[in-house]
């Protein structure tokens, strides 16, 4: 039985969407996770799991979710339907991963100006242009899925834990995400937002006085961290300013020229 409609929003969300709400690039990190987590699912469907990697559609951000337990999944293209997108299927492994390619790549351009250009890691360079065919020479054999899931291994210095910590990665960043959805709420419910204004996400936290919503996966670390926000009674009360003690003839001197209290007559040459 197919969970509710309100349900599934709630469980998964496109990279796309992440990336409108952050308003900032993902990192090189998550950049590692996304892709290997992809590549691992892709496999899954190679070996006859649903679904069928012929039926994988990787066009865009849109067109890869991240899910809530830090798994992937793709669009699907079905052949009953009618998708005005059915000739740009890629049913092959390395259009697949050259496409994946070209999608972690805006996802690190993401809001950059075109201006810039985003440094990167030698090691993550080196991935996107294999995947995306980038290299000077042609690349012969054709990279496979299983190349790319060995070089995100490699990139870890514990191997062996790459599926844990990629996975625990992709799931903390749907939990981000997640988590500035509530603030957003919480801020558009609250009474003391009566600006009347429409009120979507990261751009209209600023119209109401807010910080940008790329400041807020920094709160949110810190939140995750353990730091507790003190009631106004536990606030350390600030000291009483002291009372002013005896002034010197100059500042007395001072005091009365700036308060006018006398009247300076002109000296003659």
């Amino acid at each position: 039985m197919e969970s509710p409609q309100s349900e599934q929003r709630t469980t998964k969300v496109s990279l796309a969407e992440i990336l409108r709400c952050f308003e900032q690039p993902i990192s090189e990190e998550q950049a590692w996770a996304i892709c290997f987590q992809c590549c691992c699912k892709m496999e899954e469907s190679a070996q006859g799991m649903c679904p069928p990697l012929h039926s994988v559609f990787i066009k865009g951000p849109g067109s890869i979710f991240i899910h809530d337990d830090g798994t992937v999944s793709f669009k699907v293209y079905h052949k009953s339907g009618k998708s005005t997108e059915a000739g740009s299927i890629q049913q092959s492994e390395d259009k697949l991963l050259e496409y994946l390619g070209v999608v972690i790549y805006e996802a690190l351009d993401w809001g950059i100006d075109s201006q810039v250009e985003r440094e990167l890691s030698d090691p993550l360079e080196k991935l996107l242009c294999l995947m995306m065919k980038l290299d000077d020479e042609a690349v012969k054999p054709a990279v496979t899925l299983q190349d790319i899931t060995k070089a995100c291994k490699e990139h870890l210095s514990r191997p062996s834990e790459a599926t844990r910590h990629y996975e625990m990665t992709c799931r903390s960043l749907f939990t981000e995400y997640m988590e500035l959805q509530k603030l957003v709420t919480i801020i558009r419910t609250s009474k003391e937002v009566g600006l009347g204004l429409p009120f979507t996400c990261s751009a209209d936290l600023a119209l109401t006085g807010f910080p940008k919503a790329s400041l807020w996966p920094s709160i949110i670390h810190e939140l995750q961290n353990g730091v507790r926000l003190r009631k106004a009674a536990e606030r350390p009360q600030r000291p009483a300013p002291p009372k002013e003690g005896a002034r010197s003839p100059y500042e007395e001197l001072l005091d009365d020229i700036q308060q006018k209290r006398y009247t300076l007559r002109k000296v003659s040459d």
